[in-house]
């Protein structure tokens, strides 16, 4: 009788947790599923309110917020996070919200200045000391072991340096701390001399641009170091090299993502891969000569040299896959032209468009004061606009 009453209650509770089982299955089917309409539905604002913002032209501005009266002649800007550095002969300084959130005096006349999301670096040529900063300050001093020529930094504050030697180079990577975590000599009859070099934002993958000697012909090879577990049984650290570039040179490299990156020839360029080790996305060789570069992590953009009497230049813009996306005339004749996420910021001494990557006009003005630099404060339609009386937050309208 005991057993069956046994049975009996076994049975009643494999029924009840099979019951409480498909009870909780659905609240959770029905959870999910809230939470799927719920994230559809962000995605959707979030989609429309882009589109809303891009298909829309503005007319005019206004002056939110006065930064900075006085003469900026002699101060240099750099983007720097969601804001902007200011380099002037009293040191750098990082502004936010229209305030100096903290400021270094230095007195360089070579600076080299360099920023990764909120890592900033900065040397002056032939020196020896890097200097580190992220948004909140101060973050240390690095040393290298010969004069510097060029830095780059990555977003946990590892520097990576091409120094000099006599007739040597040498390429020194250093973490924040001190720690040499590369040491790497090359010589022009030899590995050749770097022109270029760039880091990925997690500091394990380098890639360099080297001037070389083949047969008594000046030729650029492009190489691949990476300092994670994945080259270190590769020799010296190098993942690939690539010497394709028979006739033409490549000043310029960069990672534009943390597993892309794109070299940047004088008639051409070529998009890589490097999750691991390097391969070629695409490339594309050109018949006209490159006046300008533009890339942010998105997008990859080139204007060339005017082949028309009336000076109007050809402007192309590509997808990190290699898609040609737009391509048209430009007639202005640009102080500096560069990509501020979807948009394309063109300005001379007066004059400002704003247009985004796929061509669509969002903002033509004329600034009385003057334009010396502007900058994208992340895509709401609100710029630091530097003139040589002041520095302004405006925001188009």
């Amino acid at each position: 009788m005991k057993d069956i009453k046994n049975l009996f209650i076994k049975k009643e509770t494999e029924e009840f947790d099979k019951e409480y089982e498909i009870k909780l299955r659905n609240h959770k089917i029905k959870k999910f599923g809230r939470m799927g309409i719920a994230l559809i539905v962000v995605l959707v604002l979030i989609i429309g309110i882009k589109i809303y913002y891009n298909g829309k032209e503005y007319t005019s501005y206004s002056v939110t917020d006065n930064i900075l009266s006085g003469d900026t002649t002699k101060c240099q800007f750099y983007e720097f996070g969601d804001s902007f550095l200011r380099y002037s002969n009293d040191g750098l300084a990082y502004i936010k919200d229209g305030e100096s959130v903290w400021n270094q005096a230095f007195e360089m006349k070579q600076p080299v200045i360099d920023t990764c999301e909120n890592y900033v670096a900065i040397t002056e040529k032939g020196s020896n000391a890097v200097y580190i900063y992220n948004k909140e300050g101060s973050q240390g001093k690095i040393t290298t072991s010969y004069p510097i020529v060029d830095i780059e930094v990555a977003a946990q504050g590892v520097v990576a340096a091409i120094t000099e030697e006599n007739e040597a180079n040498h390429i020194e990577v250093i973490d924040k701390d001190g720690n040499i975590l590369v040491m790497g000599q090359t010589v022009l009859s030899g590995d050749g001399c770097p022109l270029d070099i760039s880091l990925s934002n997690d500091g394990t993958k380098l890639i360099v641009s080297y001037l070389y000697m083949n047969g008594g012909v000046t030729q650029t090879k492009v190489v691949f170091y990476n300092y994670s577990e994945v080259g270190k049984n590769e020799v010296d650290r190098i993942v690939g090299g690539f010497n394709q570039y028979k006739t033409t040179i490549v000043p310029k490299v960069e990672f534009v993502t943390n597993d892309i990156a794109v070299a940047f020839g004088d008639n051409m360029f070529t998009i890589y891969s490097i999750k691991q080790k390097p391969s070629i996305l695409m490339e594309e060789e050109f018949d006209k000569e490159i006046k300008s570069i533009l890339y942010n992590d998105e997008y990859i953009g080139f204007v060339f040299e005017s082949q028309e009497l009336d000076g109007t230049s050809a402007i192309w813009i590509y997808d990190l896959s290699g898609d040609r996306i737009y391509e048209s005339e430009l007639s202005m004749k640009y102080k500096n032209i560069k990509l501020d996420g979807d948009n394309i910021l063109i300005y001379d001494e007066n004059n400002l468009i704003v247009q985004t990557v796929t061509g669509k006009l969002k903002f033509e003005g004329e600034f009385e004061n003057g334009i010396n630099e502007v900058i994208g404060l992340n895509g709401k339609n609100k710029y630091i606009l530097v003139s040589s009386e002041s520095i302004d937050e405006i925001k188009l309208k």
